[in-house]
C-alpha cells in the first residue's frame, strides 16, 4: 500500500498502526541504544527530548534479562554511484511522503513560465528502478495518479509526462507466474485510446505513457 500512499491514493493513516497498541502488555520506550554492556545487562540509551523549538539529548540506562538485537534492514543501492543521492527508496512511510512531494515538486515546477518543452519532458519523466512488485504497483499507480488527476490539475502538462520502468532482467515481476508477467506488461503499456474522451483530447492519439526498458543493467 506505500505506493498507494506515495500519490495519494491511500491515506498514510490507513496503513499505519501505532506500535503501542501491537501488544499493550509491553512497555515501549523510543530512543536510540548506543551502548551494550553484556556484563551488567545494560543497554544505555539516547533518545531526543524537545520544549518548544529546543531540543537536547537525554541518556539513560535500562537493565534486560534478555536482549533482542533486532537489526532491521536498510535498502540496497549495489554500490551504483547517485543512488542513495538522487533516489527516492519506497521501504516505509517516511518513503512515501518523500516520494508523493517529489512528484507534486515536479508538476509544480514543469508549470513555471519560460521552460522549453525539453525541459518540461526532463522535469516530468519518471524512472522506476526495478520492475519486481514494487516498482510494477507503483508505476501503476503513479499513471493512475496522471490520468485521473492529471486531466484536472495540469491538463497542459499531460503531454510532457513518461514514465520509464528499467528493469535488468527480461521481463517484470520475474518471480510471478508468466500469465501474470504478461499481464502486467500488457496493463502498463497500454495506451490511451480515442474513447477516453478525459485524456486523448490532451494527448497524441495511442500516447503510452510507460515504457518499459529491459535487460538494462547497469555495466562498469
Amino acid at each position: 500500500m506505500l505506493a498507494g500512499a506515495s500519490v495519494g491514493t491511500v491515506e498514510y493513516r490507513s496503513i499505519t498502526e501505532p506500535v503501542r497498541e501491537i501488544n499493550p502488555k509491553a512497555k515501549y520506550v523510543e530512543a536510540t541504544a548506543s551502548s551494550i554492556d553484556t556484563h551488567t545487562n545494560t543497554i544505555t540509551c539516547e533518545s531526543v527530548v524537545c520544549e518548544g523549538n529546543s531540543c537536547t539529548i537525554n541518556e539513560f540506562e535500562l537493565n534486560y534479562d534478555k536482549l533482542v538485537y533486532a537489526v532491521g534492514a536498510q535498502t540496497n543501492t549495489f554500490g551504483i554511484p547517485g543512488v542513495r543521492e538522487y533516489c527516492c527508496f519506497l521501504k516505509q512511510i517516511e518513503d512515501a511522503q518523500k516520494v508523493r512531494n517529489a512528484i507534486i515538486n515536479c508538476f509544480e515546477r514543469a508549470a513555471l513560465p519560460g521552460l522549453s518543452e525539453e525541459e518540461m519532458r526532463k522535469i516530468l519523466t519518471f524512472a522506476v528502478i526495478g520492475a519486481g512488485p514494487t516498482g510494477v504497483e507503483f508505476a501503476s499507480e503513479l499513471r493512475d495518479f496522471i490520468e485521473n488527476d492529471g486531466p484536472k490539475y495540469y491538463p497542459e502538462l499531460l503531454k510532457y509526462t513518461s514514465i520509464k520502468v528499467i528493469e535488468a532482467s527480461s521481463t517484470v515481476l520475474m518471480p510471478f507466474d508468466k500469465s501474470l508477467q504478461e499481464e502486467a506488461i500488457k496493463q502498463l503499456t497500454r495506451g490511451v485510446t480515442p474513447e477516453n474522451d478525459k485524456l486523448s483530447p490532451l494527448l497524441p492519439k495511442y500516447y503510452e505513457f510507460t515504457e518499459l526498458l529491459l535487460d538494462s543493467g547497469v555495466s562498469e
